[in-house]
């Protein structure tokens, strides 16, 4: 069907996929470099499987949209079974940021906004862009675990630097957005996530070649918790009365115990 509209649960799917897709890097450097924090690497593999079914079950989407998404899950086909080869090893490690950060995110992120184009409704980029962050937020904490693990990248300094501003571009649409869309709950929960970011970001741009791979595991868990509970509040605001969007019980109070005994953890960071 040439003229079909994504729904909100396409773009929710797809949302999912770029999210856990970097989830399941930054849990592969984890277990490869014996960091003693616990991962979600099967848990993120089974999940991007997952929305990438519903997404075909769906069949909602134009046939230009639906062979963007066929595309993408046949570069996920390719690229799965090297999370599962053992040993867990620098060179694979390298492989897989190539092939997810250089090209997957890149396709995923454009698909997603596509996707909210599509279904027309108001707000839903904003929807998008929260999910975006959450992505991101892995996504630093991947490339900062690479480096981590001793992997050279001679493009790190700049793929950072990309990361930090693309963060940076989103904050500054969703906090100058109508309260209508981003509401003051939501921006002020933002606020406090941002505080995360930017102690990520002084980690990933330290020079002192000490390196706190636990600690990165640790905020990368705690913005993904943060940010999916902005993410369900966003969702809710947005699309109220056009979808039946179900945030689990047990998630939802774990999301909301994840905003509780924050502390300065950029300030901790200057002083690493």
């Amino acid at each position: 069907n040439a003229l079909a509209n994504a729904s909100t649960e396409d773009v929710h799917n797809m949302a999912e996929i770029c999210i856990n897709a970097q989830r399941a890097l930054k849990d592969y450097a984890i277990i490869g470099m014996k960091v003693s924090y616990h991962d979600h690497l099967k848990e993120s593999l089974a999940d991007v499987d997952e929305h990438f079914t519903d997404i075909k079950k769906s069949g909602n989407l134009s046939e230009k949209l639906q062979a963007e998404v066929d595309k993408l899950e046949t570069s996920w086909a390719e690229i799965r079974p090297k999370f599962g080869a053992e040993p867990f090893d620098k060179k694979t490690m390298f492989e897989l940021h190539e092939l997810i950060d250089k090209d997957f995110t890149e396709r995923c992120e454009k698909i997603a906004h596509d996707l909210g184009t599509d279904t027309g409704i108001k707000g839903e980029e904003d929807v998008v862009l929260v999910a975006q962050l959450g992505m991101e937020s892995q996504r630093l904490a991947a490339i900062y675990l690479l480096k981590a693990w001793g992997i050279e990248d001679p493009h790190y300094d700049a793929v950072v630097k990309h990361v930090q501003e693309e963060i940076e571009e989103i904050y500054k649409k969703l906090m100058a957005e109508d309260e209508k869309y981003v509401s003051k709950e939501i921006k002020e929960k933002l606020e406090v996530a941002e505080k995360k970011f930017i102690a990520f970001g002084i980690m990933a741009k330290s020079t002192s070649g000490r390196f706190m791979p636990g600690k990165a595991a640790h905020i990368a868990d705690d913005l993904y918790d943060m940010l999916r509970e902005i993410l369900h509040l966003e969702i809710a605001m947005v699309e109220k009365g056009v979808s039946g969007y179900f945030i689990p019980v047990a998630e939802e109070e774990k999301a909301n115990g994840s905003f509780n005994g924050i502390t300065g953890v950029a300030e901790e960071s200057k002083g690493n």
